[in-house]
């Protein structure tokens, strides 16, 4: 998955675990060395077919928002 910090911030790419999430979600995500921070999805599930990518900045950890915050993410259907 593709997530922004801020609006305009460069694209962090991370493990998505999982996660059935489009642009515009804002989920939780836990950097290495940062902790946890709130992102906005900017390349959401079935969006990347192949990418190129060093290493991933961290992982997705919940959706943000919500009560008590945030529910976590919804894994894939099994054979998607």
């Amino acid at each position: 998955l593709g997530v922004r910090l801020a609006r305009n911030a460069p694209v962090l790419f991370v493990d998505g675990g999982g996660a059935q999430v489009r642009p515009g979600d804002r989920v939780v995500i836990e950097l290495a060395g940062d902790g946890e921070r709130e992102a906005i999805v900017s390349i959401g599930t079935g969006q990347m077919l192949l990418a190129s990518v060093g290493a991933l900045a961290g992982r997705v950890g919940r959706l943000a928002g919500g009560r008590e915050g945030g529910a976590p993410v919804k894994a894939r259907p099994e054979g998607s």
